[in-house]
């Protein structure tokens, strides 16, 4: 699924492409993603006005107007893609946004646990409101993500991709950045010393980086806004990688699976 990389490789994308451009028409193609798409209100609201900027909190992207934000997000298959009109090109192209003079962007979702909202200004949103720190903002540190796993009773890796906790870690972030960090996954986080954690916040950040300077990870079907795909996978670390010598210390990588989730990582560098 795409991950906080993937949706700020997107934003990085759009930055340059529509900011200061007028909406001049929505094309809706299915009413309801994952949740119902507010159809009406974003083609009464939006039609005719110009996006002012676009914001990531998390995995969510926000597309600023005048009086609120368009929320999107990718859910398990979801990209979005440019095209040369508003008609669809893929099968799942389920809305299409045409932004002046000739920019259409198409919102495409096979498995449709995306999702297409509207957050008026001063309201905010279930999805949102209660996110926790952004690993690459700088008010984010060690101290507080140390204070935040004070109580936690669980392992590290659930932690870091509790979006409550810490926002945008998925499953692939959590093993590579552990993997770095030479944290086991199963460490519980509310024993991790303050050193620990400001290895781990340094790596998490570097690792995601490293990402979006590649343009995300393609492991299933994640595409940036031009249509092309990721190729952070060829530096994966431990993650898909079972049996396969650590790259560090030449050990198997192991795989376990946890509520239905795979961890991946190296018993020797990774050591409990």
């Amino acid at each position: 699924m795409p991950e906080l990389p993937e949706v700020e490789t997107l934003r990085r994308a759009l930055l340059p492409l529509i900011p200061g451009k007028r909406l001049a028409a929505l094309k809706f193609y299915r009413p309801d993603l994952r949740f119902p798409i507010p159809t009406e209100t974003l083609t009464e609201t939006l039609t005719g006005a110009v996006l002012s900027d676009i914001t990531r909190i998390g995995k969510y992207l926000l597309l600023h107007f005048s009086g609120g934000a368009m929320l999107w997000h990718l859910g398990m298959s979801g990209r979005v893609e440019q095209g040369p009109s508003l008609t669809p090109i893929h099968k799942h192209d389920h809305a299409v946004f045409h932004f002046e003079p000739d920019i259409y962007l198409h919102f495409v979702d096979p498995r449709r646990f995306g999702c297409i909202l509207w957050v008026p200004d001063g309201k905010g949103h279930p999805l949102i409101d209660h996110l926790g720190p952004d690993p690459l903002a700088p008010t984010t540190t060690a101290k507080d993500l140390k204070a935040r796993a004070r109580t936690c009773k669980g392992p590290i890796k659930g932690f870091l991709m509790n979006a409550t906790r810490l926002a945008g870690i998925g499953n692939i972030y959590a093993c590579e950045s552990l993997h770095a960090a030479l944290i086991h996954p199963n460490r519980p986080a509310s024993k991790l010393t303050l050193p620990q954690w400001e290895t781990l916040l340094a790596t998490l950040r570097v690792t995601l980086e490293k990402s979006i300077a590649s343009g995300g990870t393609t492991l299933r079907d994640f595409f940036s806004a031009d249509g092309s795909p990721g190729y952070y996978t060829l530096d994966l670390t431990v993650y898909g990688r079972e049996n396969q010598p650590c790259k560090r210390c030449g050990a198997p990588i192991v795989r376990k699976v946890h509520s239905g989730r795979s961890t991946f990582f190296c018993r020797v560098c990774q050591k409990r």
